[in-house]
């Protein structure tokens, strides 16, 4: 069977009306997030907080999402503190948890959470919250486990 142009655009116009009214109306959702400028304020508090305690690190902040908004290395940060610092915050920011939570899992029950994509179970990487609401992360490498941790909390605890 031919359709013919008349024909289809006959069909079309008559079908305009019900497709009109079958359609919703769209709903749009704000997701809270961290701005850049308190993202670089953060970084460079977790800086000088760093320095004051002889430490040289790579700090990084997230958005909700896991993208990244500030970043600094210290003088004398290891290289590999860089993708670590970032790796944190986004696991932190996209789990929604402080990965010392996967770190402790993985720990004491020998799970293998860091096969993961996305997840790295590793102390340093924290949320941070607005009203309850998770709108980025902070995660620190370069010291040791637990200065790290005490500093990225330290951090996440300035943000309000």
């Amino acid at each position: 069977m031919k359709i013919t142009l008349p024909f289809a655009a006959l069909t079309f116009a008559a079908l305009l009306p019900a497709l009109a009214s079958a359609q919703t109306t769209a709903t749009v959702v704000n997701q809270p997030n961290v701005t850049t400028a308190a993202a670089l304020q953060l970084a460079d508090r977790a800086t000088h907080m760093a320095a004051a305690q002889h430490m040289n690190i790579c700090i990084a902040v997230t958005d909700a999402d896991g993208h990244l908004l500030a970043f600094t290395r210290m003088q004398g940060a290891y290289a590999g503190c860089v993708e670590a610092s970032i790796a944190k915050a986004t696991s932190a920011a996209r789990f929604a948890i402080n990965t010392i939570t996967f770190y402790d899992l993985a720990r004491k029950e020998n799970l293998a959470i860091g096969t993961i994509p996305g997840i790295l179970p590793a102390v340093a990487g924290v949320v941070l919250k607005h009203d309850g609401a998770v709108v980025g992360a902070v995660g620190v490498s370069g010291a040791t486990d637990l200065t790290e941790q005490k500093l990225a909390e330290d951090v996440a605890a300035t943000f309000n």
